[in-house]
């Protein structure tokens, strides 16, 4: 299969072009997957059509968005995210960055190519907002407000420091003078949520106070904002999409040295995503915990310490499964309290989870070497609910 798309067909059921056709409707509740545009992309029976979609990510991106419409047939809701972030600092001077050897494009030329290349609404190409950096949001808000089409969502890939007590009051307020939705994409090494403790808590008043907000390249924080109002939110198939970092810097990485990498597996008992490797270590002297998603079956969680990709595509399956059914599940209370609390029991219920698998395992009660409860899956289970 040829890498550049066929500029005579089109991907089928898209109204390309259409600007008049409104993001917000088209992503209302829905929990996105983030692809990388790297490999062929093909569908993944096991997202939900009507609660799920894609969001097509990174360097050809755009090209393989098409080819998923065109070449594999996929009808469901798609953003393309050119990532333009991952190389490009905003300025204040030059929020959006400008589609790559065109001389006189301009940010309106950019959108209406993703239109063309399939997908459902556009993401402006925002560069990274550097913390604390007032001019530049005030930049994204000037230039975001004179987009006059009704299918975009203005992307903000923030310093995770724009969450802290300090940042958050400007941060909401300049979002709320955007008349665009809005997606936000966090910028740290490693978890964003664990930068500092008010994040959580800031992240959810950001999506309580400001409407129509999406939380884009995330993890788990995608069903704690989308069950606080979120417009949307998207999780990413790999660790490495579910944050981002600084252009300026290179991404750290957890395991010292080479050698082959593993899939990271979501613990539906634990709400956690733990790595092939270290559930290996974990369950090496004990019954490994098992799953009962379509892709599992009712076996092992410690059988993806594989390399191949027959294994990690098997994990990926596992992993969309256990979170869609999760977002199916919030779907099913109603909007507000009822939501929020649903969401928090479940989380409190996962906590509790954590003691007693250790001691199944012979790890005691809270032992370093077991399983840690997560400082953001803490944070959910024991903040207040607002009506």
């Amino acid at each position: 299969m040829s890498n550049a798309p066929d500029p005579r067909r089109r991907p089928p059921a898209v109204k390309t072009l259409d600007h008049t056709v409104a993001a917000v409707p088209l992503l209302q509740g829905r929990v996105l997957l983030h692809e990388h545009a790297q490999p062929i992309p093909r569908p993944r029976p096991a997202l939900d059509d009507e609660l799920g979609g894609v969001v097509m990510t990174g360097l050809n991106a755009d090209a393989r968005a098409f080819q998923l419409r065109a070449d594999a047939g996929f009808t469901g809701t798609l953003l393309i995210d050119s990532a333009a972030y991952t190389t490009y600092t905003a300025t204040a001077e030059e929020p959006f960055m400008a589609p790559p050897n065109e001389l006189f494009a301009t940010v309106h030329d950019s959108l209406n190519f993703q239109k063309a290349r399939g997908a459902s609404a556009a993401l402006t190409p925002t560069g990274y907002i550097p913390p604390a950096n007032s001019r530049v949001l005030k930049a994204v808000l000037r230039e975001a407000n004179r987009i006059d089409r009704a299918d975009t969502l203005v992307s903000l890939p923030i310093d995770v420091t724009w969450l802290n007590r300090e940042n958050i009051s400007q941060l909401i307020a300049v979002c709320a003078k955007i008349r665009h939705p809005k997606a936000v994409i966090l910028f740290r090494q490693f978890d964003p949520l664990e930068q500092a403790k008010d994040v959580p808590a800031n992240l959810r008043r950001l999506f309580t106070e400001v409407e129509h907000m999406s939380l884009l390249r995330t993890d788990l924080a995608a069903l704690d904002v989308l069950a606080h109002g979120a417009l949307c939110a998207g999780i990413g198939v790999r660790s490495s999409l579910r944050h981002a970092i600084p252009p300026d810097e290179k991404a750290q990485i957890g395991k010292r040295g080479g050698g082959p990498t593993y899939p990271h597996v979501l613990m539906p008992q634990l709400m956690c995503f733990k790595g092939a490797e270290s559930l290996s270590t974990l369950y090496a002297n004990a019954v490994p915990a098992t799953c009962a998603c379509e892709e599992c079956n009712g076996r092992s969680l410690d059988r993806f310490f594989l390399s191949d990709g027959d294994t990690r595509r098997e994990a990926d399956s596992h992993n969309i499964f256990t979170w869609s059914e999760w977002v199916g599940d919030m779907a099913s209370y109603r909007a507000g309290t009822e939501r929020k609390t649903w969401w928090r029991n479940k989380c409190a219920a996962a906590v509790d989870r954590y003691a007693l698998e250790n001691q199944r395992i012979g790890l005691g009660a809270s032992p370093r070497s077991g399983f840690q409860v997560p400082a953001p899956l803490r944070a959910w289970a024991t903040l207040r609910v607002t009506p």
